[in-house]
């Protein structure tokens, strides 16, 4: 019936311009391109590092297996108290989900807190890959 479903917002001009003029700087810029670029970055340094056993994922959206015997939420509580959102959605695996504009100095910063928080664990020098 008519009114059923509806939001406060929907259809609302000043949103669906902003949504609009998102849309076209997306395209312009080849965003997915650019997090396809990002997120396989991102990927090959994380394969670096002692402790992770896998990357999965598309563009920047990506899963993050960690070695045997390595607990997700305290790997994601040590990296938040560094500096880094990530979050554990399994016993085993993080997931990350940098935004779509991550420079490839943030890559390897949050890399190296990766590391850092694994090496804790993994009873290694934080400097150590």
């Amino acid at each position: 019936m008519p009114g059923d479903h509806a939001t406060t917002y929907g259809g609302q001009p000043l949103a669906a311009s902003a949504a609009r003029a998102t849309l076209a700087v997306m395209e312009a810029e080849d965003v997915p391109a650019r997090a396809r670029r990002a997120g396989a970055r991102l990927t090959e340094e994380l394969l670096t590092v002692a402790g992770v056993a896998s990357v999965r994922g598309l563009g920047l959206l990506l899963g993050v297996e960690l070695a045997d015997g390595l607990d997700a939420r305290e790997v994601a509580a040590d990296a938040l108290a560094r500096g880094l959102v990530v979050n554990a959605v399994t016993p085993t695996a993080l997931r990350l989900a940098p935004s779509l504009l991550v420079s490839d100095e943030e890559i390897t910063r949050a890399v190296q807190l990766i590391a850092a928080a694994l090496h804790a664990r993994l009873d290694q020098p934080e400097d150590a890959p």
